[in-house]
């Protein structure tokens, strides 16, 4: 009978153990991503076969591995890293590409996309002159500050081009408003589109991209959703500006005149990248939670390539990464 009782208790000892290991882990893991992982793992609903770091060619898409890094030791303080030949279906750098993130501002491309599409739809026109109807305050979020109160007018156009090179906040909530009547409605107009191009394990809870739990993505992700960007000419003509300068109407009539220089270092040329890179479609992102973030459609010497990267410890940071990874393509 007592060696039953200390069998029985050396089991409850061994479990334990067991479960302090585990919350150890659990617990270090946590600590030492404190401003990029939203959650430990995502469920993978692409179907089909996985490939190591060559493309599947059954799917338009890449499709990598998801325990696969490759060259993920040359980005250690870049915690998200994704470089596809996007020609030849090959993926030259894989970091964490599965695993949930915050998106910051680049989720404006899907914000961006989605206006497009009521465009095109007929719905809308870039001429259209919307006048602000809504006080919008994201200050307390650190979404800046708002030039246009209400009865100030600007045009989809000026909007739209200011989203994507200045990533304005507000500019943001003026879209998702006069394109479906509220913020909530764009924004499941957002995940809707999120879903049919295949960025399953992304969910929008604003247009702006400011931090929200369930508000994440992932690099992979963001990968279809720069290559679905790339599909609209708008965004890409978009893309070519280094500045931009419009005029917009405040609520007394009076015109006030504005000029905004890209946030990509690439583009205003606070960096450089590897000889023949040619930037087509770009969005960069910067909070709390996702650190710094940037993703861009390039094309070299008749290619084309998809690049998605996220650091938390400053924008030097991100951009030696990036350049780092570009100069694995020969």
């Amino acid at each position: 009978m007592r060696e039953i009782t200390n069998f029985i208790k050396s089991i409850f000892i061994f479990i334990f153990v067991c479960l302090i290991f585990v919350i150890a882990t659990f617990m270090n893991n946590k600590l030492s991503k404190p401003y990029a992982d939203v959650s430990l793992s995502v469920p993978i609903t692409m179907e089909g076969t996985l490939t190591a770091d060559k493309l599947d060619s059954s799917f338009d898409d890449t499709v990598i591995y998801r325990d696969n890094n490759i060259n993920s030791d040359l980005f250690g303080d870049c915690y998200y890293a994704l470089l596809v030949n996007e020609t030849d279906k090959y993926a030259y750098a894989s970091k964490n590409v599965f695993k949930r993130m915050y998106p910051a501002s680049m989720t404006k491309l899907m914000t961006a996309i989605v206006v497009l599409d009521s465009v095109k739809s007929g719905q809308i026109s870039l001429d259209d002159t919307v006048t602000v109807s809504n006080h919008y305050d994201l200050s307390a979020e650190g979404g800046g500050v708002n030039e246009l109160g209400i009865g100030s007018q600007i045009t989809v156009k000026d909007l739209l081009y200011t989203l994507l090179i200045k990533s304005n906040n507000y500019y943001a909530l003026i879209l998702a408003d006069y394109v479906a009547g509220s913020e909530q409605a764009f924004v499941e107009l957002m995940n809707q589109k999120a879903k049919s191009i295949g960025a399953t394990n992304t969910h929008f809870a604003n247009p702006h991209g400011l931090d929200n739990v369930d508000h994440y993505t992932t690099a992979y992700d963001i990968y279809l959703i720069i290559k679905e960007a790339y599909s609209y000419d708008v965004i890409k003509d978009i893309d070519t500006n280094q500045t931009y300068s419009y005029t917009y109407y405040n609520s007394n009539g009076n015109p006030i005149y504005v000029d905004i220089e890209a946030t990509n270092y690439f583009i205003s040329g606070g960096a450089k990248l590897p000889s023949n890179f040619e930037i087509k479609v770009w969005k960069t992102g910067t909070t709390d939670g996702a650190g710094n973030c940037l993703a861009m459609y390039l094309t070299k010497d008749g290619k084309d390539y998809v690049m998605v990267a996220s650091c938390g410890e400053s924008k030097p940071v991100l951009y030696d990464a990036i350049v780092t990874m570009l100069c694995l393509v020969n």
